[in-house]
């Protein structure tokens, strides 16, 4: 039981970190598009629904680069729960606690579903 409040606190401590490391991505790209002399919510003005696929590719061609840190953020942020419910998943099974093992697998299932319902690539 000891070894388990161990691992809880190596998640807990990795979940703190991941949402740290989003964080600053999200920061440090945003800052990187900052121009004094512009309209910062320029690109907010209008949606266009582009594909990810496409829109990673656009900025690629572009070089803008301050974009995709903060897409590589939003992505960090969007996986964090889904790594909570593996881990805790994982800590079932050691505990032996089989029943919520697989709801916890459920739930994995579940937002897996979600998110490739959600993407359009």
């Amino acid at each position: 039981m000891k070894n388990d409040s161990k691992l809880e606190l190596k998640i807990s401590v990795f979940l703190r970190a991941g949402v740290i490391l989003a964080g600053a991505l999200i920061a440090v790209g945003q800052a990187m598009k900052f121009r004094l002399d512009a309209n910062p919510f320029f690109n907010f003005q209008t949606y266009d629904p582009i594909p990810l696929q496409e829109l990673i590719l656009f900025h690629l061609q572009r070089r803008d680069y301050a974009t995709l840190v903060s897409y590589a953020g939003l992505v960090v942020l969007i996986c964090l729960p889904l790594f909570r419910v593996l881990f805790t998943a994982y800590l079932f099974i050691r505990q032996k606690e089989f029943a919520l093992a697989g709801i916890a697998s459920g739930v994995i299932l579940a937002l897996l579903l979600a998110m490739g319902l959600g993407v359009e690539l």
